[in-house]
């Protein structure tokens, strides 16, 4: 079940009964963005419905409907062959090499059965083996949700465990602290140290206890916070974003430990963790998830309509962004793969271009993969203690659209410092040889920038690829290649032996070659070195 790939569904709620919707690509941290109301909960409950054991007897769910696409493995294959040598013209080395590496879809069926919908290899009489192996796989999964509206108050001792709106919280923590059964460092250790990673610098806690205390006359188990400098204080009077990140880290760090989940894979559904969340606390939240998800191969569905998390997760690998749309009365799910669909979220979410004055400055570049290959090389040369979306944010200008921008702030053009008064520029030279001089544009950009004090960048090379060094190319590929790639040799011509249609696929090349990029192969090519360590300078400037 870890290795779903797309879902299918259709009838449920405001989804179109008619025909069926799909998120495609399931990856370790999955994001469902949309409006209020438009069908994000209604998709959680489709996945918590797959990741159960029982099927939820959810009013309107015909688990009939539900549809999903594994790939073929050799358990299933097992399963088949349980008790023979072969079958017809099968053996199972025959069908395990005809089925690898393909998708199968996958009805679910009443209770806890499944069956596979592809039975294109001939074997009907002896599908339920493979059935039987999905179901039990199946049988190993929970799913945890946590709710849009959620909150932690004393409670009374119990058996631990913890509901979708906070219910449970105070008691799990108190039968880990107090209870011999249990791992007290897992909360004193593990759970404060992701706390602090969280909540720092704003807030750093040195320890976390729980006491008895009165309430309406009845004893109950209150969690108090220690803060470093400041007074305990109890989880129940704290902020809603605190008892948020409190929930969440419950429920990675602690729920795993308990009985009810020994042995189990569990897969989250997180709703809004945005609420009362000030942005510099959501990325921190966002990226922890994203590490923690990768790091413990664990499966995450995010619904928000913050444009927070579009930034946090856009271009990382093994996350997928759903866009759930809502038009006419009837939801539908579109894929998140260009940054044109990404804008196209912005405008339903009605976010405005202010909303990136929330960042201390401004970094222009091209194109979304220039701003993948700098900040690769801040991680290679510098210090790299500065975090995108809080100290500094990337804006595009798209080539030949820079004619239109100005550093100056009376202009009939678009200014830039009017969007953000700490700004930095990146442009490619497109110079095809030596001797070649930069067009009046970017000259008169160079011009506006110097008389600013403000940084500018222009490539020593045509364009910022031709800074990639040929041994990054040859490790990411396994080809050698003769030499490198000219300084005012075009680089799309260079690359296009190695790697087919590289110009329309820029985002995807700058993703797969920037773990190829070291210190030692890029340290020496023309001026890199140096312009990143300025343009770093700059971004400690604007956050002194």
């Amino acid at each position: 079940m870890h290795n779903v790939k797309n879902v299918r569904f259709k009838g449920y709620k405001v989804f179109t009964k008619n025909n069926y919707v799909e998120m495609k690509d399931i990856s370790h941290v999955n994001v469902i963005i949309g409006k209020n109301n438009c069908g994000k909960t209604s998709l959680l409950d489709i996945i918590e419905t797959i990741f159960s054991c029982k099927s939820l007897l959810r009013p309107g769910i015909d688990v009939e409907n539900i549809q999903f696409d594994v790939p073929f493995d050799k358990t299933m294959v097992d399963g088949i062959f349980s008790g023979y040598s072969g079958i017809g013209q099968w053996t199972a080395t025959k069908l395990a090499e005809a089925t690898e590496g393909k998708l199968y879809p996958i009805n679910l069926k009443a209770g806890e059965t499944v069956e596979i919908a592809d039975n294109s290899f001939g074997l009907s009489q002896h599908i339920n083996g493979a059935n039987r192996v999905l179901a039990s796989r199946r049988g190993n999964y929970s799913f945890r949700k946590i709710s849009a509206e959620r909150n932690v108050y004393p409670e009374a001792e119990s058996e631990p465990n913890l509901y979708s709106e906070g219910e449970g919280a105070s008691n799990l923590i108190a039968t880990f602290l107090n209870d011999s059964n249990y791992d007290e460092h897992i909360i004193e250790v593990d759970f404060l140290d992701a706390l602090n990673r969280i909540m720092k610098p704003e807030a750093e806690f040195e320890s976390i206890r729980v006491q008895q205390v009165n309430y309406d006359g009845k004893r109950l188990w209150e969690v108090f916070l220690q803060e470093k400098g400041a007074q305990r204080v109890p989880l129940s009077k704290t902020g809603s974003g605190l008892k948020t990140i409190v929930l969440v880290l419950l429920n990675l760090l602690v729920i795993p430990n308990i009985k009810a989940y020994s042995g189990k894979r569990i897969v989250y559904g997180f709703e809004e963790l945005e609420n009362n969340l000030h942005p510099a606390l959501q990325r921190r939240l966002f990226e922890y998830l994203y590490d923690f998800s990768l790091e413990n191969d664990v499966i995450l569905f995010l619904t928000t309509h913050s444009h927070i998390a579009i930034n946090a997760f856009f271009d990382k690998e093994n996350t997928s962004i759903y866009h759930v749309i809502k038009e006419n009365g009837s939801a539908s799910i579109k894929c998140i793969e260009t940054h044109i669909d990404k804008t196209e979220i912005l405008d339903d979410l009605d976010v405005k271009a202010s909303d990136i004055l929330q960042a201390n400055g401004i970094i222009w570049v091209e194109g979304p993969s220039d701003r993948i290959y700098i900040k690769r090389w801040f991680e290679l040369f510098t210090p790299n203690n500065y975090k995108e979306g809080k100290h500094f944010q990337f804006l595009y200008y798209g080539g030949r659209l820079l004619s239109q921008y100005s550093a100056e702030e009376e202009t009939d053009l678009i200014s830039i410092i009017t969007t953000n008064r700490n700004a930095a520029i990146v442009i490619d030279s497109d110079k095809r040889y030596k001797s070649a001089t930069l067009n009046d544009t970017k000259k008169r950009i160079m011009q506006e920038f110097d008389n600013l004090q403000m940084f500018y960048w222009i490539t020593k090379g045509k364009e910022i690829e031709n800074y990639l060094p040929k041994q990054a190319i040859e490790n990411m590929q396994s080809v050698k290649i003769k030499k490198e790639c000219g300084q005012y040799q075009l680089f799309p011509d260079y690359v296009e032996k190695y790697y087919k249609n590289f110009s329309n696929k820029k985002v995807p090349f700058a993703n797969k070659i920037k773990e190829y990029l070291t210190e030692e192969n890029s340290r020496n090519v023309f001026d890199l070195k140096k312009q990143i360590e300025q343009l770093y300078r700059q971004i400690q400037y604007w956050n002194e």
